[in-house]
């Protein structure tokens, strides 16, 4: 080698060394440098989880610890301590998961069952005893329906027994509904009975709308009739379909329609697959462009590979992949070839490539990508976006998983599925798919949520339209909140923040809000609702959503006082949106699509809807939906399971429940104490005569019964509508709703220990109940008369001084509005010529062990 070409080399080398040292970015005295182009918080630095992409904040050498971690390091009480030195919470043992990366948080992990339990032999679950020989396979193999003796059981005189085995109450007998399995119940009935019953007994009156279709026990839209998919359990919306429309193709058995684009897509949308008949061939599309890194595209426009340039051959066929430009020159050596970052010489040019973290902008530059927008499900709950990478936290409660930093799981607690059952409601416990019933004889049981406070589960029983609680440590002991002929709650969600109710009152197409205590009704939404179906609250945003499957399917949002409502999803997002559910951790609402078959999520507002799982499989006809941690639960009309999925992607489905469901299950809930987490309720020290709600403003807003209006004077106090002290009463237009659902006072238990009511009255002021507002009005009233008193002589006097100021009120009626532009300290300005209002500045509570809410500064306390 000359010495010219070593002069080269030692000065390329130099000129490289250079551009390294150059392009080196300088870290504040909190930060510690990955490489040259990224800086992390030396916080971050050692936690486990590598941020930066070389790993060199996670090396032993930056890293300096214990010769003999495992039997130094002290965990807490409330922690496990790993084989390998690592400190777990203690719930995270046998939970089916190697969280301590040595699997010794799996060992010694009883399978045994209580004395209650009856134990699989092939899975070794734990079902009920009492599903033992009740001539129901309840476990996978089933192992509780064998070596079972045949014991006669006297029926109770208030029951009545179906061939099947399973009992139901007697009054059920011939009511024109089947409720044993095999359908005993409604055989041999007496057509007198019937007709006493105002049931008749063959054919059966349909329940559906005029622009619906009957399937079964529900109602589709009969624009899906004949339109390809099984919208219908059976498939009875595509039976008998003789013509198609223009759009679509019909099947060569003249009984099925399918989407004309189904056509030679090579699955068979057909039952007789005529659908794949005849089809062209597909020729392989040759595309016209080079992908540079691996082909090299010549001037005449023919693509080459690389492994064949400057092989002596003429490949191009002017010899161009064989000149000195080519194959001589690197580009690299130069500049680092215009690259910020890497570059990489090839034969016949060069091109530039990014650290991870980042893109290629152009064909140079490169750029940070933001992981936390870009890429969802980076983190499972807060998501931090640095220069060339991203670093993840959890919430209160939540510890980030040893096995993976990205993901966050509960560190207290133990969660299980709370679902509907055809005859009960049961809890399935996710780590070990233990199921029980937690509510039994609970047939027509739909819609349900609880109070995790209190212990107490609120169910819809749409057999006997009713809404009833029960606390779960009595089950046997109900209370009856809300009855009606017509009442029928398909959805229903806890408010547990400002102790109320809501639910969908199917039967009269009106949402509704229930205090606690089941005084008070209010209907917050009874005009263009079709078929409501689903609900979820949201206390700490101050909204509530359902969904709507009717003749325009929506996804609606209202404050939960029912002002500033609004249809945030429409079609073609939604067509046939049933189950809902929202994820307190990432501030999204999560839905599913029996039409589309998909699940979905979205923003609070209806923003950024992404579709993360579409499956004609495992979606043919979902029902409910619910989320904890990283995983989607969901139900389904047409199978005998409980489904989950990964809330991100959509991947890895499981059929949780296999070979325990006896009918399809119903509505379900993740039963947890994060799913109602604590916080600062801002109605705690508002005095509302009625209903307290938070806007969302983060305010306190009194809100009143249908029948009653809220005082002008106070804002605090409802009155009837022809009060003598509400002089304003005139002018405030409120509907006064009809059909109001009974509440139940004086429960009284019968032979069953049942409560049930003496007395039926309809919602609002108990009579005898001392009355705040009449106490308030008349002492309000007489310091308005003296203030007026003083006002008018204090006017007079002026004006026999000279000039008369004077200010009118068109209004003097305000009703708080979200909408209305705040002012400096809290309240708001309604307008000119309207009454100025401005309440107290409610402050945010403070203290070392609240934590605040990044979206709305609402403070959650962690549970300790």
């Amino acid at each position: 080698m000359t010495a010219k070409r070593k002069m080269k080399i030692i000065l390329v080398l130099l000129s490289a060394s250079a551009t390294v040292v150059n392009s080196q970015i300088e870290c504040r005295d909190t930060e510690w440098r990955c490489d040259r182009s990224r800086c992390i918080p030396k916080k971050w630095m050692c936690d486990g989880d590598p941020d930066c992409s070389d790993g060199t904040d996670e090396v032993i050498a930056n890293c300096p610890t214990s010769p003999d971690k495992a039997s130094t390091r002290v965990c807490r009480s409330t922690e496990f301590k790993c084989g390998n030195g690592n400190c777990i919470p203690k719930p995270w043992k046998c939970d089916g998961s190697d969280d301590c990366q040595d699997n010794s948080d799996e060992v010694d992990c009883s399978t045994g069952c209580s004395a209650k339990e009856f134990q699989c032999q092939s899975n070794q679950q734990c079902i009920a005893g009492r599903w033992r020989c009740d001539s129901f396979n309840d476990c996978e193999d089933g192992s509780d329906e064998v070596n079972c003796t045949v014991t006669t059981t006297p029926v109770p005189p208030h029951k009545f027994k179906c061939q099947s085995g399973i009992s139901i109450p007697k009054k059920w007998v011939c009511d024109g509904e089947s409720d044993c399995s095999d359908g005993s119940d409604e055989k041999d009935c007496d057509p007198e009975s019937l007709r006493i019953r105002n049931v008749t007994a063959s054919p059966r009156p349909s329940i559906c709308r005029e622009n619906e279709f009957q399937c079964g026990s529900y109602c589709v839209m009969k624009t899906w009739v004949c339109d390809g998919t099984n919208d219908c359990m059976n498939g009875e919306d595509e039976a008998n379909c003789t013509e198609c429309p223009s759009h679509q193709f019909q099947c060569a058995d003249k009984k099925q329609c399918i989407p004309r684009h189904e056509r030679c897509n090579l699955d068979n949308y057909c039952r007789d697959g005529s659908d794949e008949v005849d089809c062209p061939s597909v020729p392989q599309e040759v595309s016209s462009q080079c992908n540079l890194t691996t082909h090299f595209m010549c001037k005449r426009g023919s693509c080459i590979e690389r492994r064949v340039l400057c092989d002596g051959r003429n490949n191009c066929g002017d010899w161009e992949d064989e000149t000195e430009e080519v194959c001589g020159i690197n580009e690299c050596e130069r500049n680092n070839g215009g690259c910020t970052q890497s570059c990489v010489d090839t034969r016949e040019d060069h091109y530039c490539t990014c650290d991870s973290g980042y893109r290629l902008v152009g064909k140079y530059t490169c750029e940070d990508v933001d992981e936390c927008v870009e890429v969802p499900g980076s983190c499972s709950q807060k998501c931090t976006n640095t220069i060339g990478g991203y670093h993840c936290s959890c919430q209160p409660g939540y510890e980030r998983d040893p096995g993976n930093y990205t993901r966050c799981k509960a560190a207290s607690g133990e969660p299980y599925l709370f679902f509907s059952h055809t005859y009960d409601i049961r809890s399935l416990r996710l780590k070990d798919r233990d199921m029980t019933s937690i509510v039994t004889d609970a047939r027509g049981a739909t819609a349900l949520d609880y109070m995790y406070s209190s212990q107490e589960i609120v169910w819809s029983n749409n057999k006997e339209n009713e809404i009833v609680r029960a606390n779960l440590t009595t089950p046997d002991i109900r209370e009856v909140l809300v009855t009606g002929e017509r009442v029928s709650a398909d959805g229903l969600a806890v408010d547990w923040i400002h102790n109320h109710i809501y639910y969908t009152d199917t039967g009269n197409f009106k949402i509704r809000m229930l205090s606690w205590d089941a005084r008070w009704s209010k209907t917050i939404a009874n005009e263009k609702l079709g078929q409501p179906r689903a609900i979820v609250v949201s206390p700490f945003d101050g909204y509530v959503f359902w969904t709507d499957w009717g003749s325009e399917p929506k996804i609606e949002r209202v404050g939960l006082d029912g002002a500033d409502r609004t249809a945030i999803i429409r079609e073609p997002h939604v067509f046939w949106p049933n189950g809902i559910t929202m994820d307190h951790s990432n501030d999204r609402i999560y839905w599913c699509d029996g039409k589309l078959n998909t699940i979905s999520r979205a923003n609070l507002d209806g923003s950024q809807i992404e579709v993360i799982l579409f499956s004609r499989s495992f979606l043919r006809l979902p029902y409910s939906i619910t989320v904890f941690e990283d995983t989607l639960y969901w139900t389904d009309w047409s199978q005998l399971a409980l489904y989950s999925a990964d809330k991100f992607t959509g991947e890895d489905i499981k059929n949780i429940s296999a070979g325990h469901l006896l009918e399809s299950p119903k509505v379900v809930h993740v039963f947890h104490e994060y799913r109602q987490p604590t916080g600062e309720n801002v109605c705690e020290s508002h005095l509302c005569s009625h209903f307290c709600v938070r806007t969302p403003a983060g305010v306190p807003l009194c809100a009143c019964p249908d029948g009653l209006v809220l005082s002008s004077r106070d804002s605090l106090t409802c009155l009837d509508y022809d009060s003598q002290d509400n002089e304003f009463y005139d002018i405030i237009p409120t509907e006064i709703a009809d059909n109001q659902p009974e509440r139940l006072t004086n429960p009284q238990r019968d032979d069953n220990n049942k409560l049930i009511p003496t007395t039926l009255e309809h919602t609002g002021p108990l009579p005898g109940e001392p009355h705040i507002g009449m106490i308030l009005g008349v002492f309000l009233g007489s310091t308005v008369v003296l203030t007026l008193g003083i006002l008018v002589f204090v006017a007079w006097w002026k004006t026999s001084q000279g000039v008369v100021k004077r200010i009118r009120f068109n209004n003097l009626v305000y009703k708080k509005k979200t909408t209305d532009e705040e002012m400096d300290g809290g309240g708001y300005i309604i307008g000119q010529d309207d009454l100025l209002y401005n309440p107290t500045d409610f402050q945010n509570i403070e203290g070392p062990d609240v934590c605040m809410r990044e979206d709305d500064n609402a403070p959650l306390t962690p549970k300790t």
